[in-house]
C-alpha cells in the first residue's frame, strides 16, 4: 500500500524524473537511503518505471492517429496481435463501443500507411491528431520505431 511518502515521491518524479536521491530526500524531509529504499521499492513492485520519454516528433514521427476497429469477433485476438507487432503501433486495446480495438499510431508522415487492411477487419475510421491540448507527454510504447533509428542510421551511412 502506498503512504503519503510514497505518493509525494512519485510526484516529484513526474515533474523531474531526473531528480538526485539526495535531492528528492531534501524535498522530502527525509535521508537519502530513506529515498533510494523507497524508490527501489518502488520499481522492484512495479508502482514506477523510471524510463526516457522521447519527443517522438524530434525523431520524424510527427503524424499521430488514433484508429477504430471493428473485427471479426473469431478473429479478434489474431488481428490484435497482428497489429501490435507493427512497430508504428503504439498502442493496442480491446474496448466496448462502435469499435471492438484502438490502436494509436505513430508515423512519419499521413501518406505512411502502416495498419493494413486485414480480411477479419470489417470497418475502421482514423482519427488525425491535430494538436495535443493535455497528455503531451503520453506513455505510448515507441521503443520499437526508436530501436529502429539505429538500423535507418546504419543505412544512410
Amino acid at each position: 500500500m502506498l503512504d503519503d511518502m510514497d505518493i509525494k515521491l512519485i510526484k516529484y518524479l513526474q515533474k523531474n524524473g531526473r531528480l538526485s536521491h539526495m535531492e528528492l530526500a531534501k524535498k522530502l524531509n527525509v535521508v537519502e537511503g530513506t529515498v533510494r529504499r523507497r524508490l527501489k521499492q518502488l520499481i522492484d513492485n512495479g508502482t514506477v518505471e523510471i524510463v526516457a520519454v522521447p519527443r517522438m516528433q524530434d525523431l520524424g514521427y510527427g503524424f499521430l492517429t488514433m484508429v477504430g476497429l471493428q473485427v471479426r469477433m473469431s478473429d479478434l485476438r489474431t488481428v490484435a496481435d497482428t497489429l501490435a507487432a507493427n512497430k508504428n503501433v503504439c498502442y493496442m486495446a480491446f474496448v466496448t463501443g462502435r469499435y471492438d480495438l484502438l490502436a494509436i499510431v505513430l508515423t512519419r508522415t499521413a501518406e505512411e500507411k502502416e495498419i493494413s487492411a486485414l480480411p477479419s477487419v470489417l470497418r475502421t475510421e482514423t482519427f488525425v491528431n491535430l494538436e495535443i491540448i493535455k497528455g503531451k507527454r503520453l506513455m505510448n510504447d515507441s521503443s520499437e520505431i526508436v530501436e529502429s533509428l539505429d538500423q535507418d542510421i546504419a543505412v544512410r551511412s
